[in-house]
């Protein structure tokens, strides 16, 4: 055990091809910076992390379980971020994961929610543990004040100690103090936790009922602490929830993907909630389908799935398509299809959702906020070609087997209701003639089960197409002086 604290201090130095990202909000929002956190926790070979959200003490705790750091991998990485070394010896972690960070950012992406940030951490077998509090607000400052020399810009100060720590432990505690800007509104959705729609402390089948309900139009109809923690589970490697689709479909090949994410053994608890990915399809009695995807080409390789119900996807947050690279999703669902041709089933597309994980070559097109691919990258480009060449058969599938079939169905219930005003009528104004009564029901019925769409039973008909079947029909039936008093009734029941 060490003896006694240890003290040092520094400035975290970033490479100036990247300071100008980091200054200027590279994360859209308070959930893509904690994603990125709990991706660090991933890539330590967490297999739990805790979110806790403290608006009392205004912090945020993230807590894991994973290898830790020491004060000289503290130093070696933060006193200039230009890469990361996460790499260096391998790209999976000792459970075997592929590891998700690659420029090396994770832990400064906390500066966009909050001015102070407490790191406790102490690794497996160590005597140490590590304290350090890095200070953020030297990076409020201009450029020209933190100009290192070098091609450096200063980003914060830290200071930091080594303390005696149990060589049995191992983990790290990130501790987000004086909470800012937008971040500030997740800790008001957790003052307000009791608040109806809230999704704190829900279990996940609380949740998962939650989502699937039609109510819900979009995630940001929720509080911002409850949209948050969705837009989080949907972005880190945590499992589907259970029953996320109906069996029939996890059976068509869905339940590969269930089981992928389960393999790699990793849960994060927000508050209590055992995260699950927010993607539930509950169609109802509504037609869906279910297209697997797949392209192994020259310079990139994708596997994945594409979901189409007959009408929206709802919510509209996961109508589009995610991209998952090393199982972190680049951003949320794009809705564009990667440049899709606008003008093809523009209302169709909202009837989709695609989930699809390309291999490692895609990860070069990332740009630097993990939410964006560079669309000229070659890999980039063969893979959206491949998806576009796919989701136009995928569109005609759906327009044919969801769309045309919906049509088909509403044809033969209005043809059925047709069917039950003609014996109606038949019943009312033949009562002189039961047996004739009797023919035109039989041959209604008849026409009914004839075939799928009975479409005589819902034509429509102008007054002089109408004139022209009656009399044409009459003729061939009446003499000429009933003739004339029925074409003389006929008009004057039609003009009433």
């Amino acid at each position: 055990m060490a003896d006694a604290a240890d003290t040092f201090s520094g400035e975290i130095k970033v490479a100036s091809r990247i300071v100008d990202h980091l200054s200027s909000g590279i994360y859209k929002s308070p959930a893509a910076c904690l994603k990125e956190l709990i991706n660090n926790s991933y890539d330590a070979d967490a297999t739990s992390v805790t979110v806790s959200v403290k608006p009392d003490a205004d912090r945020i705790i993230i807590q894991d379980d994973g290898v830790g750091f020491s004060k000289a991998e503290f130093i070696t990485h933060f006193d200039r971020v230009a890469h990361s070394t996460k790499r260096a010896s391998s790209d999976r972690t000792s459970s075997g994961r592929p590891k998700i960070g690659h420029i090396g950012i994770g832990f400064i992406a906390a500066n966009e929610i909050c001015d102070q940030l407490e790191i406790f951490s102490t690794q497996p077998g160590s005597p140490e543990l590590l304290h350090v509090t890095i200070d953020f607000a030297l990076m409020r400052g201009s450029i020209a004040d933190r100009d290192r020399g070098h091609g450096d810009v200063a980003k914060g100060d830290y200071v930091g100690e080594t303390l005696p720590a149990n060589v049995q432990e191992h983990y790290t505690t990130l501790v987000l103090k004086r909470i800012r800007g937008p971040a500030r509104d997740i800790l008001a959705g957790a003052t307000a936790r009791r608040k109806d729609g809230s999704l704190y402390g829900k279990s996940p089948a609380t949740i998962a009922e939650f989502l699937a309900t039609n109510d819900l139009r979009s995630w940001s109809d929720l509080d911002e602490y409850s949209h948050t923690m969705l837009r989080v589970a949907l972005n880190v490697p945590v499992r589907y929830a259970p029953d996320w689709a109906p069996q029939d479909l996890l059976s068509q090949g869905l339940n590969d993907f269930t089981q992928m994410t389960d393999r790699l053994g990793f849960t994060v608890t927000y508050d209590g909630t055992d995260l699950r990915k927010p993607i539930i399809f509950h169609p109802g009695s509504r037609r869906v389908l279910v297209r697997a995807f797949e392209h192994n080409g020259d310079l990139a390789a994708a596997k994945g799935y594409f979901y189409a119900q007959h009408g929206k996807v709802e919510p509209a947050d996961l109508q589009g398509l995610l991209v998952r690279i090393r199982h972190s999703a680049v951003g949320e669902y794009d809705r564009t299809y990667w440049g899709f041709p606008a003008s093809e089933g523009p209302v169709l597309k909202t009837w989709v959702s695609a989930e699809i994980w390309p291999d490692d070559t895609l990860e070069a097109a990332m740009n630097i906020d993990r939410s964006t691919l560079r669309d000229v990258h070659p890999a980039y480009v063969e893979l959206r070609d491949a998806l576009h060449a796919f989701f136009t058969d995928f569109l005609k599938e759906v327009r044919s087997e969801l769309y045309g079939a919906g049509a088909a169905k509403r044809r033969t219930e209005r043809a059925s209701n047709e069917l039950t005003k003609i014996q109606r009528v038949v019943q009312t104004h033949l009562t002189s003639s039961p047996d004739a009564a009797r023919s035109v029901s039989r041959a209604w019925a008849e026409e009914a089960g004839a075939a799928e769409r009975p479409e005589a039973l819902i034509k429509q008909y102008s007054v002089s197409a109408l004139y022209a079947i009656v009399i044409d029909t009459a003729q061939s039936v009446l003499p000429e002086a009933l003739l004339k008093r029925f074409v003389e009734q006929l008009t004057k029941r039609l003009r009433q």
